[in-house]
């Protein structure tokens, strides 16, 4: 028997008005079927109101989903994911996003998903030259931290902020539970790292330069689980 799905917005203010069709009560009349596919798996495009719906499967996706403002699709047979999607959730507060000035979308979708290996988590079009770009380090490496807005900057006073949005100290922290990996990786892909990887008492860390020239670090923190279970001595 075919599974019958629900779309609407994820719950974030059970008080908002009903009847914009993707409101708390996941209560949008199109069919998941009517939604046009997407180069990303579990995501479908809503033409109707220029979206893009995720397809989630437990509490916390549907959290997420809530705190991003995402509209969503829930089975109705997943009873636990349907329940959180129908109450009224706790409250949680987390940063969601950070913008990313970039000159160039394209390039900057290349450098993280690449070089970095980072998931491409949405790319929707918001008029004449501008897009909604949004990366975060894979699901699969456990990520459930902040993500990056990609923006391309259209003024000078933004251009002129491309690659110095930390006035040259260290914008950004990439934590890893492998960092030899991520460092091999990153090397072979081109990223520039400042220095060679250091010993300091809170884990093994080396600054890098992303495509823009803002410095990050690259951080496998002291005492935590590594790839393989083990800890960082």
């Amino acid at each position: 028997m075919k599974k019958s799905i629900r779309i609407g917005r994820a719950p974030v203010d059970p008080q908002a008005p009903s009847g914009s069709g993707h409101d708390g009560s996941l209560s949008c009349p199109k069919p998941w079927d009517a939604l046009e596919a997407t180069a990303t798996p579990g995501v479908r495009y809503c033409s109707d109101c220029g979206k893009n719906v995720f397809q989630v499967n437990t509490t916390e996706e549907v959290r997420e989903a809530g705190l991003l403002e995402r509209c969503v699709a829930v089975a109705d047979d997943s009873a636990s994911t349907h329940d959180s999607a129908t109450q009224t959730p706790p409250m949680t507060r987390q940063l969601a996003t950070v913008t990313l000035l970039v000159h160039d979308y394209d390039e900057a979708i290349r450098f993280f998903t690449e070089a970095l290996r980072f998931e491409l988590v949405e790319d929707t079009p918001r008029g004449p030259g501008k897009r909604w770009v949004v990366v975060a380090p894979a699901r699969n490496t456990g990520n459930a931290g902040t993500a990056l807005l990609l923006a391309k900057a259209v003024t000078d006073e933004q251009s002129a902020s491309v690659g110095k949005q930390a006035g040259g100290r260290v914008f950004l922290f990439l934590h890893t539970t492998d960092f030899a990996s991520d460092h091999e990786h990153m090397t072979s892909h081109g990223v520039r790292f400042l220095e060679a990887p250091r010993h300091e008492p809170h884990g093994t860390v080396a600054v890098f330069l992303d495509l823009c020239g803002n410095k990050w670090d690259l951080l496998q923190p002291t005492d935590t689980p590594t790839a393989s279970g083990r800890l960082v001595p």
